[in-house]
């Protein structure tokens, strides 16, 4: 088997915060499709008042929906914007900390409620990453 690799370069550059009360996921989304990227690198940093997120079981192709209504640090995020349905999609795993110093995370749901959350999203160019249904993993990829 051999991966599945393109080169890109990089584009335009967004910096910025996300208020009080949006949600993580589908303000970035919104932001994306405003600027009509279809490429990008994400990164956030910063808390959110609830994380949502999923587990994805490997054997049955489906996400278990998990979650959190407790206030955590986000202390990992990594993503990317492609184009799903003719539409920007963020795709992202987020680790998030807990008072106690415990984590919880996984892949990123629409339900995060922001605190504070600065992101970055950086359009990767020369490149068109479009999801399609894989029949092995059952997922949607480029």
């Amino acid at each position: 088997m051999a991966a599945h690799i393109w080169e890109a370069s990089a584009g335009r550059i967004w910096v910025g915060w996300l208020e009080t009360g949006d949600d993580l996921v589908a303000e970035i989304e919104r932001v994306s499709a405003e600027h009509e990227v279809r490429a990008a690198w994400v990164s956030a940093i910063g808390a959110v008042k609830r994380a949502s997120f999923a587990y994805y079981e490997q054997d049955e192709h489906r996400y278990l929906e998990l979650g959190s209504d407790e206030h955590h640090e986000i202390t990992g995020f990594v993503g990317n914007i492609s184009i799903r349905d003719e539409r920007p999609f963020l795709h992202a795993h987020a680790t998030f900390g807990a008072r106690n110093g415990e984590t919880v995370g996984g892949h990123l749901l629409r339900g995060c409620e922001v605190f504070a959350a600065e992101i970055t999203i950086r359009e990767m160019t020369g490149v068109e990453l479009v999801r399609t249904p894989d029949e092995v993993s059952g997922l949607a990829l480029w």
